[in-house]
C-alpha cells in the first residue's frame, strides 16, 4: 500500500477525475493525500466533505512545496508522485 501525494492548482474537475480512477482501478487501498495551491476553484470544499488527508497553501507554492508539505502528512512507507490531471488505469498496483 502506497501514499498518493496529489498536488493541484485550480483544477476540480481533473483532481475529481484523477481520484475517481484510484478508486475505480486500484485494486489496493491507497492513502491518498492532496496539497491545494490556493484552491479559489472550490477545491477546498470538495475536500473537506471527502475521506482523504489534505494540506493547503494560501497561495500558490509550486509542486515542490505541495509535494513535500502533503508527503509531511502521509503515513505509508512508499510513495507514489502523482499530479491532479494524471489517470490511473486499470491494476495499476499491482
Amino acid at each position: 500500500m502506497f501514499s498518493i501525494i496529489i498536488p493541484t492548482f485550480n483544477n476540480i474537475e481533473y483532481l475529481k477525475l484523477c481520484l475517481q480512477s484510484i478508486k475505480k482501478n486500484s485494486k489496493l487501498e491507497h492513502e491518498i493525500v492532496i496539497h491545494v495551491n490556493e484552491g479559489s476553484d472550490g477545491t477546498l470544499d470538495y475536500l473537506k466533505n471527502i475521506p482523504y488527508k489534505f494540506s493547503y497553501s494560501e497561495k500558490n507554492s509550486g509542486v515542490c512545496v505541495a509535494f513535500n508539505e502533503a508527503v509531511k502528512k502521509s503515513s505509508k512507507k512508499y510513495i507514489v508522485l502523482a499530479h491532479d490531471d494524471m489517470y490511473f488505469c486499470p491494476n495499476w498496483d499491482i
